[in-house]
């Protein structure tokens, strides 16, 4: 399947339109390189994201912090006759922590909630349940320290040695109009 990115990726009002993640265009053209049909994605923050991964994996569980875009996400999802992607959604940060300590494992993750979420945390939390089965990882405005906390400025080197399991590639495509510097992706056994 096609990635298609328009000219105004910055703005996202393309996502949806276009089921893409809002993320750097080089980190989507890689997601997609990397993308296979027996995935598991765990995704915080959905949107164009679910719509994209649904397409490519076999499955998706997607939570969503603000409930008012999760029922737009879900009708977006029936309208598009897509049945694997499954929206949680919770608004309250602390709620979402044990959530995310309550899911089983995934292939694929992405942790890209707005504001107020520590994603650094719940990366944490999501990768250590999905323990050696982790295959890919994408962390979009890594650079943001307010979304971040610990890792905001960490190499890709450091990134690696915090997640489970070895053999870990990864790398940063930045864009000089994103927030935090851009979107890494770091895959392995691909």
């Amino acid at each position: 399947m096609a990635v298609t990115i328009p000219e105004n990726y910055v703005s996202g009002g393309f996502a949806m339109e276009y089921e893409v993640p809002w993320m750097t265009p080089g980190a989507v053209r890689k997601l997609d390189e990397l993308l296979r049909p027996s995935d598991q994605v765990i995704e915080v923050g959905t949107g164009g994201s679910t719509l994209f991964f649904a397409r490519r994996a076999q499955s998706v569980i997607g939570i969503e912090p603000a409930v008012d875009w999760a029922d737009i996400v879900v009708r977006e999802t029936q309208s598009r006759g897509i049945c694997n992607a499954h929206i949680i959604a919770e608004p309250n940060p602390q709620a979402v922590l044990k959530i995310a300590g309550r899911l089983g494992g995934c292939t694929v993750l992405s942790v890209d909630p707005d504001d107020g979420y520590d994603r650094d945390q719940l990366q944490e939390i999501l990768a250590r349940r999905a323990g050696d089965q982790l295959e890919v990882l994408a962390m979009d405005n890594y650079g943001a320290q307010s979304l971040f906390s610990r890792s905001f400025d960490w190499t890709n080197d450091q990134v690696i040695d915090s997640l489970p399991g070895t053999g870990w590639e990864g790398k940063s495509f930045n864009d000089p109009k994103w927030r935090g510097h851009g979107t890494r992706v770091f895959w392995r056994r691909r």
